[in-house]
């Protein structure tokens, strides 16, 4: 019988293949820190060295220069699709920070391409130095009936991706009321994935009470969308783990951290990006950002580190990870000071991968052929008339979306009088009003639906986009109906993405051509588009302390309160029903 190289090298029977020496070892679960060395074979950990052992023996040696050596970051949840790049690019830009395991839930690429979206994921992340753990996506689309997803995910889907390689557990759980009130469609997708697996990724924003209680007990374990104290409190008691977020919309950080400390850190705590553009990652960092927020709000650096790597990997529920110990994967980072937390040396598996902030090896470009698909598919070209609203009256009353830049993730619902003219509702004297309009895009059934948003600030040309979360259609905000029409004709031969037009001309445009999401090009280039198109957005009037494109992608989505527009219409978020547009 051929014995295990880790258990001979462990057991000084053959020397490691790599000596890593000269470390201060932090150790997470004793708090801690001492002079080691950390013997490598076969990509897995072999032997640490406590003070006053014998040297190790290997047969290369890196000479670490009395820097912290902590394992690898865990990101327990993450939309890879937020960072516009594919795979390989967003391991190329996240590997020098210390990530070296994501566990993503790909529903965006989902609620466009199906399972199909879901195995590309899987398929562009094989073989690349990050690790890409899969959650089965689960609410897709996030709301059945009053949008037009690319796919409709039920139980069958579902337990056909659970069996998929690297997927892990059940994505974020959206329809929380569907859990509470155990909805046909949500409890079997629930009692399907439990059968598979027992990490079940909630979502509860504000859940407390009974209705937390009812979630719990259906199986699900953890929550990224706690944004106050006392809620973070009450989903701890409940035995809830908080997936502390840092995201480039929203930082929860600063409110969870004073009950943390509390609760004297408790395990059921971890650190995640959730969506995190690229000029952001390029800009901060990845969860090495997230730790150094946690640290300058006053949580100790061992135990920042601990809920980024050891209690990362006991939720995701995956051994061999998030703790440097004899038989786990050497992933190890490098530091040079865990108060400041800058990663200056990535190991994973044994292999140095990056250094001083850039990858010291290459990942091969592969194509695939999903790449070069256009999922841009309009039934009818839109036209100027598309941007109209018809009206008999002289004048008419209209249900319009209030935007509120106090509190720009909630939208309301107002009631406004405007004019006619030529037979049509007359925006022209409204400098505070602009219109919306989304397109079914994925070839189904050919939906378009208009309305007028309020108080945005938009005083000039057209911003389109086919990021519309969670179905992803096409997007269209404007003051001007012929820019309009031209944003959704760059859109289209692009094959997706975000564009400005003004005066007919196109002023910024980031191509996202895989599925209206996702570009083949690095980081860098990826991120000075975006810049230059949030300047434009603010250039248009769209400007104030808020992230300006983040929310406007969100103006589709039909479960943040509390009206939205989709390809079916203007939606009463609470309610879930639809609303007349005149009234």
């Amino acid at each position: 019988m051929k014995k295990n190289p880790v258990i001979a090298a462990a057991h000084g029977e053959i020397p490691f293949d790599l000596v890593i020496r000269n470390v201060q070892y932090v150790n997470l679960l004793t708090k801690e820190i001492y002079d080691s060395e950390i013997g490598i074979v076969d990509g897995r950990i072999g032997h640490i060295n406590q003070p006053g052992e014998t040297p190790l023996q290997g047969k290369t040696e890196y000479d670490a220069g009395s820097r912290y050596a902590i394992p690898g970051l865990i990101d327990t949840h993450v939309h890879t699709e937020s960072s516009m790049m594919t795979p390989a690019n967003m391991a190329k830009a996240i590997l020098p920070h210390g990530t070296t395991t994501i566990a993503c839930d790909p529903h965006e690429i989902a609620n466009v391409l199906g399972i199909e979206g879901v195995k590309y994921i899987i398929d562009a992340s094989r073989d690349i130095p990050l690790t890409v753990y899969v959650l089965a996506p689960s609410c897709v689309p996030s709301v059945i009936g009053l949008e037009t997803a690319g796919a409709a995910f039920t139980k069958e889907e579902i337990a056909a991706i659970l069996q998929m390689e690297r997927v892990i557990g059940l994505g974020e759980v959206m329809d929380f009321p569907g859990v509470i009130h155990q909805s046909e469609r949500m409890m079997s997708i629930i009692e399907t994935a439990a059968k598979h697996t027992r990490f079940l990724q909630g979502h509860a924003p504000n859940l407390t009470g009974r209705d937390l209680s009812a979630y719990l007990a259906a199986g699900i374990c953890s929550c990224h969308e706690t944004n106050y104290s006392e809620e973070a409190r009450y989903k701890l008691r409940a035995g809830m783990t908080l997936e502390c977020r840092e995201s480039s919309i929203a930082q929860n950080i600063g409110a969870i951290a004073p009950v943390l400390k509390e609760c004297n850190y408790p395990p059921t705590a971890t650190l995640c990006t959730d969506d995190r553009e690229p000029d952001d990652l390029l800009k901060d960092g990845h969860l090495d950002h997230v730790i150094r927020r946690a640290i300058a709000e006053g949580i100790p650096p061992i135990e920042a580190i601990k809920m980024a790597t050891y209690n990362a990997a006991q939720l995701i529920d995956v051994s061999g990870i998030g703790l440097l110990k004899p038989g786990n994967l050497a992933n190890i980072l490098l530091l040079d000071s865990l108060d400041h937390f800058k990663v200056n040396e990535v190991f994973v598996k044994g292999m140095l991968i990056a250094k001083a902030g850039k990858m010291a090896m290459e990942i091969p470009k592969r194509e695939f052929p999903l790449e070069s698909r256009n999922t841009v598919i309009l039934k009818a070209k839109p036209t100027e008339q598309s941007f109209t609203i018809k009206s008999s009256k002289p004048t008419v009353k209209v249900n319009v979306i209030s935007f509120n830049p106090r509190m720009p993730i909630i939208t309301d619902l107002e009631e406004i009088e405007l004019p006619t003219r030529d037979g049509f509702i007359d925006i022209s004297a409204r400098e505070d009003i602009a219109i919306l309009s989304i397109f079914e895009r994925h070839g189904i059934n050919g939906n378009h639906s208009t309305c007028f948003i309020k108080d945005l600030g938009l005083v000039r040309g057209a911003i389109a986009s086919t990021v519309a979360h969670d179905c992803h259609n096409l997007l269209v905000l404007g003051k001007d109906i012929h820019d309009m029409v031209k944003a959704v004709d760059v859109l289209s031969n692009a094959g997706g993405g975000f564009v400005c037009v003004a005066g007919g001309k196109t002023e910024a445009l980031v191509e996202l051509p895989i599925a209206g999401l996702l570009s083949t090009k690095p980081a860098e280039e990826i991120a000075r588009q975006n810049s230059l198109l949030k300047q434009k957005i603010n250039e248009f009037g769209i400007r104030g302390n808020f992230p300006a494109l983040l929310l406007l992608v969100t103006f589709a989505l039909p479960v943040i309160p509390n009206v939205r527009l989709t390809d079916h219409g203007l939606v009463d978020v609470n309610t879930q029903t639809l609303i007349p547009l005149q009234v």
